[in-house]
Formats: C-alpha cells, sequence, structure tokens
C-alpha cells in the first residue's frame, strides 16, 4: 500500500505540475487545418498564418560520417581494403513560433510554441490562458 501511496503522490507532484503539455500535433484557424511534427515551416505558415512571436534560440551542428570501402585485386590475388571517411556537417538554426488560438468559449486562448531545428517543426508545446 506504501508503494501505491508513492506512486501517488509522484503523479501529483511531476505529472500535474507541468504548466506546458507536450502534443504532437496543432490545430489551427478553428480546428480546420492541422501541423504536425516533422511539418515544414512551409507548411505551418500557409496552414497558421503568421505566429505571435519568433524568437531564435540558437543552432545546432550535425556532423554526418560515412565510411567507403574500395575492394582492390593486387597482383597476387590478395585482397585490399581501403577506408576512405568523408564527413559532412550541417548547422540548423532553432526557433521558437508563439501561436494564439482561440478556443470555442469566450476569450480562452491555447498557447502553443512551436520549435523548429532548421526547416522542420521538432516539438510542440501548449497550454490554456483563460481569457479576461
Amino acid at each position: 500500500m506504501k508503494i501505491l501511496s508513492w506512486v501517488f503522490i509522484s503523479f501529483c507532484l511531476f505529472g500535474m505540475n507541468n504548466a506546458f503539455a507536450e502534443t504532437s500535433c496543432m490545430r489551427c484557424q478553428r480546428g480546420k487545418k492541422m501541423v504536425c511534427i516533422e511539418s515544414p515551416a512551409s507548411t505551418v505558415l500557409a496552414k497558421c498564418g503568421s505566429p505571435l512571436s519568433i524568437v531564435e534560440i540558437g543552432s545546432q551542428t550535425r556532423t554526418r560520417s560515412s565510411e567507403t570501402v574500395k575492394r582492390q585485386m593486387a597482383k597476387e590475388d590478395d585482397t585490399v581494403y581501403n577506408k576512405r571517411r568523408n564527413k559532412s556537417s550541417t548547422t540548423l538554426k532553432l526557433e521558437e513560433w508563439t501561436y494564439c488560438i482561440k478556443g470555442s468559449y469566450g476569450n480562452d486562448c491555447y498557447i502553443y510554441i512551436l520549435r523548429f531545428k532548421g526547416d522542420t517543426l521538432s516539438k510542440i508545446t501548449s497550454t490554456l490562458e483563460k481569457g479576461n
């Protein structure tokens, strides 16, 4: 019974205390259009319009390496393997776009913060703000 109590207390402290909830999709324009994680920035702009704010929060560098193995035959029929490594790096701009999507009732506003890595939507967080 003590274990069950600790699980319940942990859920109350950590699960319900989060001001922003993470989601995988966002409805815009009164639910008529939807954007999801992995959507390009151009699609988000076309479906949801301009955000309230755009904040550049940094950059991330991705380094990719690939190995190519070549097989060559020597005069003595021995096989020789040559390894060649290629490295390429790409710097992605990290941005957060903020949207206020009006609710169905009164002045309620759902605040969505969309995080982009480069041109791709990578994370959506949301909360409900009560109107005046």
